[in-house]
């Protein structure tokens, strides 16, 4: 169908055009050779994905021995480009390279990350903080290298580049995946997207394994003589990630870009009193790339780029769209504040090493998985609001004992406190897919890259803003919280401290459920606000400004966080640069 619209908006907007009596379109079968490709994509990235944080915990507060707030800061900077999916899904779906939308930039992406990874693996470590005596490394005992708390920053910045990498490649497949999910039919609309994070939850499995085993050397908060590097270790993540880039431009099954079809129409418009003749094509494969009126490359791109924008205002004008993007935005921000504390309990404390820590990640991924599959069986007619509300209550509720068991020192064994683990990854799979569920309902034909990225994006945004919000509140409020000292010494006072500093963190996740009237029941009722929901322009100039905002604050604390010349400041979480 073709709309007319008026003076200052899009002439023509090319939709597809059901035929009478057509059958609805259905995905392809996922696990097929014809998606191998996208399904390679889905388990790089739970490589990198779960294979790059995991190695903060042995590298920051087992070898360096950065202070509490600095890994904790270190964590989000590595995951931060994933506050960048918005960008991304824009870029593939507004300029096909070499003809296509998708699998050119998962070329590219794979390539930014192979690099990082390969840089990293040739920055040389500096000499450990703590002293290794030659038969164990000796937490709290010698320091050697005290410089080596600030040497943090390099390695979290290429990390940071290196998932930058991935994320490109991820948010293009995610591009891809909501295409075939928007085809499912409604009553099994979301078995997609549960299947494609399966494979990624497998690739994360591997990962985990391999930074567990190899990472666990005392250096490292491990239990072996001996083991890989961390530049090693890079050096190996580096190997996935360079073989995915002609598996993306090769095995990813995307067909070529074909701007135009043979059918020609001719529209006469009355402009001032005179008779406008414009030519152009349907498009009938991306529908979100619209008309074009001059055989100019460059003016075809600049009015790509304007009527993809008018695409994106509208979209934001939404009220319904606007409800979804204050949910994702401000459940993960509120429900994420939360003690800078953690770290040095875990290390310190309940003296997890780096194996068990990576093992029982591994035994928690494989429990997240089975909760996927249930919520795939059993949950996908159930009320969002309602499994948002009951697995937000249940996981923190079963978090309190074994953190106070800890803090008081009543039960302190890396066993008993990873164990909570294990018991919070089934709510925690129903937590996480309702959102992804959502997202899919607000996506709409040809813009799917775009809708994924921004929601996503939203949601990604909320937990460096939380860090930071966290650094900066717990640095002030409980003072030495991040120094590892106190954590050794082990005072009374300073535990009942600590506790506080956990209590508050409860008290914001409670919190984070007066956002649940923003989240639709179900499909239909979010199909209703689409319908029924008015639009204004308000709407989109709020959501445009508070992710822009929100975004600057959080790259600055975060960053100035990881620097060794600013980590000390105040607004960074630090005690001040002249104490």
């Amino acid at each position: 169908m073709i709309k007319m619209q008026g003076e200052n908006e899009p002439l023509l907007i090319a939709e597809p055009v059901k035929k009478e009596n057509e059958a609805e379109e259905i995905a392809p079968p996922l696990f097929t050779s014809e998606n191998g490709g996208l399904l390679a994509q889905y388990f790089a990235v739970g490589i990198l994905y779960g294979g790059l944080p995991a190695t903060i915990y042995g590298l920051f507060l087992g070898y360096l021995n950065t202070p509490g707030y600095v890994y904790a800061t270190a964590r989000v900077v590595t995951m931060l480009p994933w506050s960048f999916k918005f960008g991304f899904g824009m870029l593939n779906d507004l300029f096909p390279l070499g003809g296509y939308h998708r699998k050119s930039y998962m070329s590219i992406g794979w390539t930014i990350c192979a690099l990082a990874l390969l840089r990293l693996s040739n920055i040389p470590l500096p000499q450990a903080y703590w002293c290794n005596d030659g038969h164990k490394y000796d937490l709290g005992g010698k320091v050697c290298n005290a410089q080596a708390a600030t040497e943090g920053g390099r390695y979290a910045l290429w990390l940071m580049l290196a998932s930058c990498g991935y994320c490109i490649a991820d948010v293009a497949a995610d591009g891809l995946t909501v295409t075939l999910a928007k085809r499912e039919p409604i009553q099994f609309r979301g078995h997609l997207q549960t299947s494609v994070y399966l494979v990624r939850t497998m690739g994360q499995i591997l990962a985990l394994l391999l930074v567990g085993l190899g990472l666990n050397s005392w250096h490292y908060n491990g239990s072996f003589r001996h083991g890989l590097s961390f530049p090693s270790l890079c050096a190996i993540f580096a190997l996935p990630a360079a073989i995915m880039i002609p598996i993306s431009w090769f095995y990813v099954n995307e067909e070529v870009v074909s701007s135009f079809t043979d059918n020609e129409i001719t529209i006469h418009l009355e402009n001032s009193g005179s008779k406008t003749r414009i030519e152009n094509k349907i498009i009938q494969q991306y529908p979100h790339q619209d008309t074009l009126f001059s055989q100019s490359s460059s003016k075809k791109s600049a009015l790509s780029i304007a009527s993809y924008g008018r695409q994106v205002f509208s979209l934001l004008r939404s009220r319904a769209f606007f409800m979804i993007v204050l949910f994702q935005f401000f459940s993960p921000l509120i429900s994420g504040i939360s003690t800078t504390a953690a770290g040095e309990v875990k290390q310190h404390w309940a003296k997890v090493q780096n194996l068990q820590h990576c093992l029982f990640s591994i035994i928690g991924l494989g429990l997240f998985a089975l909760g996927l599959h249930l919520v795939k069986i059993y949950f996908l007619s159930y009320s969002w609001r309602s499994m948002t509300l009951v697995t937000t209550i249940f996981l923190n509720l079963i978090d309190m004992p074994f953190t106070f068991l800890t803090v008081y020192n009543i039960i302190r064994n890396q066993y008993f406190y990873l164990g909570e683990v294990l018991i919070i990854e089934i709510p925690a799979a129903a937590n996480f897919v309702v959102s992804t569920f959502v997202i899919v309902e607000m996506a709409q034909a040809g813009s799917e890259g775009l809708v994924y990225g921004l929601l996503t994006t939203t949601a990604n945004l909320g937990s460096p803003v939380s860090q930071a919000i966290s650094n900066q509140l717990f640095g002030a409020a409980f003072h030495g919280l991040s120094d590892a000292e106190n954590y050794i010494h082990d005072t009374p006072s300073f535990r009942n401290i600590v506790a506080l500093s956990f209590l508050l963190s409860y008290f914001f996740a409670f919190a984070s459920l007066i956002t649940l009237p923003l989240l639709p029941h179900q499909k239909d009722h979010a199909a209703r606000r689409l319908r029924h929901w008015p639009k204004h322009d308000s709407y989109a100039y709020i959501t445009i400004i508070l992710l822009l905002s929100a975004l600057l604050y959080s790259l600055t604390v975060n960053l100035l966080a990881t620097m060794p010349s600013t980590m000390c400041m105040r607004i960074a979480g630090g005690s001040g640069c002249d104490s």
